[in-house]
């Protein structure tokens, strides 16, 4: 039943399923290989310390703890010196800036990076050398260093997980085919593949939330542009089909979820209702397709994801013409009570 005039439905998002997080750490030798041209850092001092761990993408400046207040330290934090916490130990007497420096070295820190054009206290990187704690060196301004820093961190520890499933980049737009296994999601990725869309992933999805509103999702390393085809096994779809058929990484913004046709159950036949799918408590739209002999389920997908784009425009074509249905009874009902009258 098409919906009342003026009425807006939506389907109450569902999940996307009970999903493990993936494993979020990071070491300085990663960093470094992640960022090291990008932020310009050397390594000035504990090179044995590079397999230390960072657990979080958030960043700590200890000038407070310098001066010895350690009530709140985040010792597990990569800690940035700039220029206030290198002029103020170098304000201080040797013996008191040795002190200072010794009570913050009790902690196990990650690593110190240094983005100051005052020269490292020889305390710190003695220590450094002692305890194994990475001493880098920037030649960024403190405000640009922190910046690309985040830049860098955030997307490997943004909140992640794997789903089963495959992500292709169709008309622009990301979408994410899910389904029970047998459900047809690869074969129909090939065919969307050799009509000119791009693969993402396959078979293992992982997906990030870069921001409050967008989730990014990326193959695995090791089954990057590798596709597994019942019947072919595993294929290879940059080497089949050129580096234009592959994408390393893509926005989801639409999820369609391949099912077989069960009997007795109602499917969408009008597009009023907006159906949605909940990732990291972000709200993506979402079709349900049944499957079933004789349909052309890449085909499908290519409409679906041509819709979506047009609704994101502001234009629902099943609301439209909902709408001039309503128009229409509404005049020709008039039109009856006119002539009634007369």
């Amino acid at each position: 039943m098409m919906a009342e005039e003026g009425e807006k439905q939506t389907v109450a998002a569902r999940p996307i399923g009970e999903l493990a997080p993936a494993e979020q750490t990071l070491t300085i030798r990663q960093l470094l290989d992640l960022g090291g041209s990008t932020l310009d850092l050397r390594v000035v001092a504990g090179q044995k310390g590079l397999d230390n761990v960072i657990k979080t993408s958030e960043w700590n400046r200890p000038g407070v703890a310098f001066a010895g207040f350690l009530e709140v330290f985040a010792h597990d934090r990569i800690q940035i010196l700039g220029n206030t916490e290198l002029s103020y130990l170098h304000s201080l007497s040797p013996r008191t800036c040795r002190n200072h420096i010794k009570r913050i070295f009790r902690y196990a820190i990650p690593c110190f990076i240094v983005t100051s054009r005052y020269d490292i206290p020889p305390e710190i990187t003695q220590l450094a050398e002692a305890r194994n704690i990475p001493v880098l060196k920037s030649g960024l301004p403190t405000a640009r260093f922190v910046a690309y820093l985040a830049h860098v961190l955030e997307p490997v520890f943004a909140p992640s997980m794997t789903v089963h499933g495959v992500l292709l980049d169709v008309y622009g737009l990301g979408v994410l085919l899910l389904g029970e296994s047998g459900a047809g999601k690869s074969e129909c990725a090939l065919e969307l593949v050799h009509r000119g869309h791009r693969l993402v992933a396959d078979d293992v999805v992982l997906l990030r939330r870069r921001s409050k509103s967008v989730v990014v999702g990326s193959s695995s390393p090791l089954t990057k542009h590798h596709m597994e085809v019942r019947g072919l096994g595993i294929i290879d779809v940059e080497a089949l089909f050129g580096a234009g058929a592959v994408c390393d990484e893509k926005t989801v913004d639409l999820v369609i979820w391949l099912e077989p046709r069960q009997a007795g159950k109602e499917y969408d036949r009008l597009g009023i209702e907006d159906q949605k799918r909940t990732v990291f408590d972000v709200e993506i739209p979402e079709y349900v397709i049944p499957v079933e002999p004789g349909r052309n389920l890449s085909i499908l997908v290519e409409v679906a994801a041509m819709n979506q784009r047009l609704k994101s425009t502001g234009f629902n074509p099943a609301r439209s013409l909902n709408e001039r249905l309503i128009k229409h009874m509404q005049t020709k009902d008039e039109s009856r009570r006119m002539n009634d009258e007369v």
